[in-house]
C-alpha cells in the first residue's frame, strides 16, 4: 500500500495499530476490523484494491494514478 501511494506521488500518514492504540479505536469507531484500509476523503478502501485507490487518488486530485 505504502509502495503504491509513494509511486502515485501521493501524501499519507501511516497508522500501525499495533504501535498505535488509538489507530485500532479509530478503525473500531468506523466499524472497520480488517487492515489494510486506507481513507482518501469519503473513500474507504479495505485491503489492496489498485483500481478503488487510482478512483479516489483521481477523485481528490491526489497524486498520478494512471502511472
Amino acid at each position: 500500500m505504502k509502495e503504491f501511494l509513494s509511486r502515485a506521488g501521493a501524501t499519507f500518514i501511516v497508522r500501525n495499530i499495533d504501535e498505535d492504540p488509538g489507530a485500532f479505536d479509530d478503525l473500531a469507531r468506523l466499524g472497520v476490523m480488517s487492515i489494510p484500509f486506507t481513507l482518501i476523503g469519503d473513500y474507504a478502501i479495505r485491503g489492496y484494491d489498485e483500481k478503488k485507490l487510482k478512483e479516489a487518488l483521481a477523485a481528490h486530485g491526489a497524486g498520478r494514478p494512471g502511472r
